[in-house]
C-alpha cells in the first residue's frame, strides 16, 4: 500500500502546473482593451486621434499564442492631461508635445516611453482681418499686437490661447512672460481659454475674437477654416531665440508662403514649433509597442500628418525621439530586428531578473539538495538489498546461490547508474560478513550436533 506521504510532491508538482497552465490561459484568452488619449474635441490631436485609432483597430493583425486587443479612443484636456492619464495607468498610447508636456512625478507612476514621432506642431497666430482697421494700422508683427493695443481699440485685445492644460497655452504663457506679464492684462489683453481649436475659430470668423493662437500641425482643420478670413503674423527673432533658450525642445520653424492656399500665408512666417510624439506607458508590452510602430509605419500616408515618410524613416525616428526615452518595442523594429517575445514570457523572465539573487540561491541550491536526495535514495536502496539478506539469515535460508542473487541484483542496480560503487562496496562488505557469519553459525552448530568420541 503506497503511503499518503508519497504522493504529496507529485499533488504539490500538479497544483503548481495546473495554476501555470490557467493562468497562460487567462493571458491568451482575456481581451487586453488599450486606450488612446488624445486632446478636446475639434482639436488638432482628436482628430489625429481618431487617426490612429482607425488604423490600429482596422490593420492590426491578430497573432497566435496572443490575447485580442482592441484599441478605444478617448478624448482629453490636452497633452499635459495624457501624460497623466499614462502615468496613472487609466491609458495606454497617448500624444504629448515634446519638451512641454512633461511627466508627472508621483510615486508608483507608470514609466513613460516614446514610440513614434506622429507630426511637428507650428505655432500660428491667426488674426482677424477686420483688426488693422480698427487698430487703424496694418497687423504685420505680432509686436504690433502688445503696443498700446487697449488705447487704439478703446477695449481689451480678445486673444484665444487654448485651455490651460493644452500646449498652445504653454507656449503662449512662455510668450507672455517674454513681454513681463503673466494674464496679458498689462498688454491691454482679454485672455480667453474656453472652448476648442474649431469653436476659437468659428468665434474669430464672428468677430467675437480678434486674435487665435493655435500651436497645430500644418492642414490643421481649424487653420484651414481661417485661411479665407484670417492672416497670419509672425514672432519676431528675439522672442524665438529667447524662447528658445529657455526651453530647447522649441524650435524655430517656418510655415512656408503658400502652403494653405496663395494668400494665407502670403510670405514664409517665422515661428516656434516642437514634435508631437506617440507615447506608451509600462503596461505595452515590447511585443506590443514593436507591432503598433510596424503597423503605423506602413499605413504612414494615412496618418496625412504633414511629415513626409523619409527614405530611411528608422534612422530619423532614432534620431528624433530623444526627449522621451524610446520604447524597447520601437527601437527593435527601428533597427529591423525580429519581433519581441510573448508579453507572457517577458514577465516570466523580467520576474526572474528582478528577483535574481533569490533565483540564483534556489538554483545554486539544487546541487546540494539534489546530492542530498541521491545520498539517501542510495542508502535506501543498499538498505532494501541489506534487509532482503537479514531476513533470509533470520529464516535460515542463506546459501551461495541467494548471495550471489543479490550480489548480481546489485551489479545490475551499477551497470544502470542506479547505485553508486561506494554503496556497491559497502553492500559487499556487508554481503561478505553475513556470509561468514552464516558459515561460523553452521560450523557452531555442526560441532554442537557431533557425538562425542566413546570413553576408553
Amino acid at each position: 500500500m503506497i503511503k499518503h506521504w508519497r504522493i504529496l510532491p507529485a499533488l504539490v508538482a500538479a497544483i503548481f502546473v495546473l495554476g501555470l497552465a490557467y493562468g497562460s490561459y487567462q493571458s491568451l484568452t482575456t481581451t487586453q482593451v488599450v486606450q488612446i488619449v488624445s486632446g478636446v474635441p475639434g482639436g488638432g490631436y482628436y482628430e489625429l486621434g481618431q487617426k490612429l485609432e482607425q488604423i490600429l483597430y482596422a490593420d492590426f493583425e491578430p497573432q497566435s499564442l496572443e490575447r485580442p486587443i482592441i484599441f478605444h479612443h478617448m478624448d482629453s484636456h490636452g497633452p499635459q492631461e495624457n501624460l497623466r492619464l499614462l502615468a496613472h495607468r487609466e491609458a495606454q498610447l497617448g500624444l504629448a508635445l515634446e519638451g512641454l508636456s512633461v511627466n508627472p512625478k508621483e510615486s508608483g507612476n507608470a514609466d513613460l516611453r516614446g514610440l513614434i514621432k506622429v507630426s511637428s506642431s507650428n505655432l500660428h497666430i491667426i488674426v482677424g482681418r477686420q483688426l488693422g482697421q480698427q487698430l487703424g494700422k496694418p497687423v504685420t508683427k505680432f509686436s504690433d499686437l502688445v503696443e498700446n493695443v487697449r488705447q487704439r481699440l478703446g477695449r481689451p485685445l480678445r486673444v484665444y490661447i487654448g485651455s490651460p492644460q493644452g500646449s498652445t497655452h504653454a507656449v503662449m504663457n512662455y510668450i507672455l512672460t517674454y513681454y513681463k506679464t503673466s494674464t496679458g492684462a498689462d498688454l491691454g489683453w482679454e485672455v480667453i481659454e474656453q472652448g476648442s481649436d474649431n469653436e476659437a475659430a468659428e468665434a474669430l470668423l464672428q468677430n467675437r475674437v480678434d486674435v487665435v493662437c493655435l500651436l497645430v500641425a500644418t492642414g490643421s482643420p481649424a487653420v484651414v477654416s481661417l485661411s479665407q478670413q484670417g492672416f497670419l503674423v509672425p514672432l519676431s527673432d528675439g522672442v524665438i531665440e529667447a524662447i528658445h533658450m529657455l526651453h530647447p525642445a522649441l524650435l524655430r520653424q517656418t510655415i512656408a508662403a503658400g502652403v494653405y492656399n496663395k494668400d494665407f500665408p502670403q510670405t514664409a512666417i517665422a515661428t516656434l514649433g516642437a514634435e508631437d510624439i506617440l507615447v506608451a506607458n509600462g503596461e505595452v508590452s515590447n511585443r506590443l509597442a514593436y507591432r503598433i510602430v510596424r503597423t503605423l509605419a506602413l499605413h504612414w500616408p494615412e496618418l496625412q500628418t504633414g511629415v513626409l515618410l523619409p527614405e530611411d524613416f528608422a534612422k530619423a525616428q532614432l534620431s528624433q525621439n530623444d526627449y522621451f526615452p524610446l520604447h524597447l518595442g520601437a527601437v527593435a523594429y527601428y533597427k529591423g530586428e525580429n519581433v519581441p517575445l510573448w508579453p507572457w514570457f517577458e514577465d516570466q523572465i523580467a520576474m526572474l531578473i528582478e528577483h535574481r539573487d533569490l533565483a540564483l540561491t534556489v538554483l545554486g541550491g539544487v546541487p546540494t539538495v539534489y546530492g542530498v536526495f541521491y545520498a539517501w535514495y542510495q542508502r535506501r536502496r543498499v538498505g532494501h538489498l541489506m534487509s532482503e539478506i537479514a531476513t533470509l539469515r533470520k529464516q535460515g535460508a542463506i546459501d551461495q546461490a541467494s548471495i550471489e542473487n543479490v550480489r548480481m541484483h546489485a551489479i545490475t542496480l551499477v551497470a544502470q547508474g542506479k547505485l553508486d560503487r561506494d554503496s556497491y562496496t559497502s553492500l559487499t562488505e556487508f554481503i561478505d560478513a553475513e556470509v561468514q557469519y552464516a558459515s561460523m553459525k553452521a560450523g557452531h552448530s555442526a560441532k554442537n550436533a557431533t557425538p562425542p568420541p566413546p570413553s576408553p
